[in-house]
């Protein structure tokens, strides 16, 4: 989502107030269409951001630092060469279109002034920042060069005259009455919803603010031209005129969209088409846009981990399911072990009537007169005896083989159960901070290759930042504890629990790790019981189940076998209780939490 014209326009009001005669001190491109002006003004510094990316092309100030890269790409060092030092003259937006021209002068050694033009054109994946030489308009640089094998109207390359993006043929809300709103909007086409027809026809109107004043007018975002009358277009200029040219007067109210945790819409006024939503005000629309634009960055980040780590842990499930198939084949033929000492034995026995030179022999069962006989392949090359030893040599073999293959499919199917527990976190994960506790232990346990060798720990260590606990509180005043991956549930079991709380886990399957602190003098009663049990329950692999088995017992009763596995704990003196799984409503996470 994009800022759409108004929303510039409030952007730009904001800038001009803060950021005229401010001085570039510095000019960073910490992603490939991405920059950021350092601009000082006395006694305050900004950060102003320039995107051209194809989703989120964008301009406002931001709190949020970034890495930038090793070596500035060129375009960077051309900005450095033309604005670093220079001071910021104008802040200019072309007719409600989402073109802003930043114009900027310094002086030079030779005592001349010298002015350059920066533009940022939002338009989707045609955005672009190209820096000007305004008195000739004529391109010094662009973040996206291409010339007229790629675009017929214009080139966008060093030399080049600027050619602006094509003029949109729409009316500028401040030139409508409503003769003339309604005679626009009758242009059609008929089949459109009112939302979108503003969105056409009219300057800086964007989806969200269409389908705002279509709601605000009391009628349906859905509803078509073709159905409408005097009524509904009278309602919708009414809509219009009260929410549009206040906000082109600055008249703005900047608010943040949730849905859940993860803000879903930035609007410079709070949305009746939300409503029921949480919305959030902010205190400018420059904080709004940076604080939607980093959640929606980080929740980008997330979905990527997420997808790397569940495609690590796939990859290895089916490595763990190939290992014990092989072994169980393995383990089959092996299992011919004694037919092979059984033969031998009976060569042995009648080595005086097997003549040398046979193919195969059929001798009586040495251990059972009434099975019938068995036939023996020979190799006629050897004497009955080496023949014998030969079989013999095989029963070795497949007795190694056979114990090798039990421990090997021990093996999987433990690595398995590991595996089933990851899978069920990264289920369960929802902040970039678990995702990495998970990535950590993969690339601790040799899953994943660390990018930078330095970070990982030993087997074993943590890092720096302590596990992000849940925390509940029951009905009855008893805190209950929950980890949703290995290393919370190794940090709450191993290092938070006493040995008097009580610990609980679903029986037999992945998942967290409950606790319910012990209270002095006081006993859980069975409906705290319960509803750490249900926790236990939804927060492991069986959640989709009913009647799950949970486990409970006092924490001294648990331990961690040396060597184990992130997350792996044997426990005695237990009982079950069998319970439903049930979503719990959000908790707030002990990111500190001691004793």
């Amino acid at each position: 989502m994009s800022p759409d014209g108004v929303t510039l326009s409030l952007i730009v009001r904001e800038l001009q107030e803060l950021l005229i005669q401010g001085k570039v001190e510095r000019v960073f491109q910490p992603e490939q269409h991405e920059i950021i002006l350092n601009i000082r003004r006395p006694g305050q510094g900004y950060r102003l951001l320039l995107s051209a990316q194809a989703e989120g092309a964008r301009v406002h100030l931001t709190e949020k630092e970034k890495k930038n890269p090793p070596s500035p790409p060129l375009f960077c060092l051309v900005l450095r060469k033309h604005l670093e030092g220079s001071r910021l003259l104008r802040i200019e937006q072309i007719a409600l279109d989402r073109i802003l021209r930043f114009t900027f002068t310094r002086l030079e050694e030779s005592g001349v002034s010298q002015e350059r033009t920066l533009v940022v054109e939002i338009m989707g994946k045609h955005s672009n920042i190209i820096l000007l030489e305004p008195k000739t308009e004529t391109i010094i640089d662009g973040i996206k060069r291409y010339s007229h094998a790629l675009s017929r109207y214009r080139e966008v390359l060093p030399g080049r005259p600027y050619l602006p993006p094509p003029a949109q043929e729409k009316i500028h809300p401040l030139d409508l009455d409503e003769d003339k709103f309604r005679e626009t909007l009758l242009k059609g086409p008929w089949g459109e919803t009112l939302a979108e027809l503003l969105t056409h026809h009219i300057a800086g109107i964007g989806p969200v603010l269409g389908r705002e004043i279509t709601v605000r007018a009391g009628l349906d975002c859905d509803l078509r031209l073709e159905y409408c009358g005097e009524h509904e277009l009278r309602a919708l200029w009414l809509a219009f005129q009260k929410l549009v040219p206040p906000l082109l007067r600055g008249e703005s109210r900047p608010t943040l969209i949730y849905e859940g945790n993860r803000p879903i819409c930035c609007a410079p006024v709070p949305l009746v088409q939300y409503q029921g939503l949480r919305a959030v005000a902010q205190q400018s629309m420059n904080q709004a846009l940076d604080q939607y634009y980093a959640a929606r960055q980080e929740l980008g980040r997330f979905q990527q981990l997420l997808s790397t780590l569940k495609s690590t842990v796939k990859r290895e499930e089916e490595r763990c399911l190939k290992k014990i198939s092989l072994s169980r084949q393995a383990l089959a033929e092996a299992e011919k072990a004694e037919k092979y000492r059984l033969q031998g034995e009976m060569l042995l026995a009648h080595l005086h009537q097997i003549p040398r030179g046979q193919e195969q022999v059929v001798l009586p069962n040495l251990y059972d007169p009434d099975a019938p006989p068995v036939e023996i392949e020979l190799n006629p090359s050897l004497t009955p005896s080496q023949n014998a030893q030969q079989l013999f040599r095989k029963y070795a073999k497949a007795r190694n083989t056979l114990n090798f293959a039990k421990k090997q499919i021990a093996q999987a199917e433990e690595e398995q159960k590991y595996l089933a527990s990851i899978r069920n976190a990264l289920d369960q994960a929802e902040t970039l901070q678990e995702l990495d506790e998970i990535r950590t232990e993969l690339e601790e346990e040799g899953y994943l290759k660390a990018k930078n060798k330095k970070q990982v720990k030993g087997k074993g260590q943590t890092s720096k930042l302590r596990p992000q606990i849940l925390r509940f509180t029951s009905p009855d005043g008893f805190e209950i504890l929950v980890g949703k991956n290995n290393r919370q549930n190794d940090y709450l079991t191993m290092r938070l629990a006493k040995d008097e709380d009580l610990w609980l886990h679903a029986k037999d399957t992945a998942g967290a790790h409950v606790v319910v602190k012990a209270q002095p003098g006081r006993t859980i009663p069975p409906e705290t019981l319960e509803q750490a049990a249900r926790l236990a329950a939804y927060f492991s692999e069986a959640r989709h189940s009913s009647k799950v088995p949970v486990d409970y017992t006092n924490r001294k009763n648990v331990s961690k076998p040396t060597g184990a596995r992130p997350g792996f704990v044997i426990y005695e003196n237990y009982e079950t209780i069998f319970v439903n799984p049930e979503e719990p409503e959000k908790a707030p996470r002990l990111s500190n939490p001691e004793g």
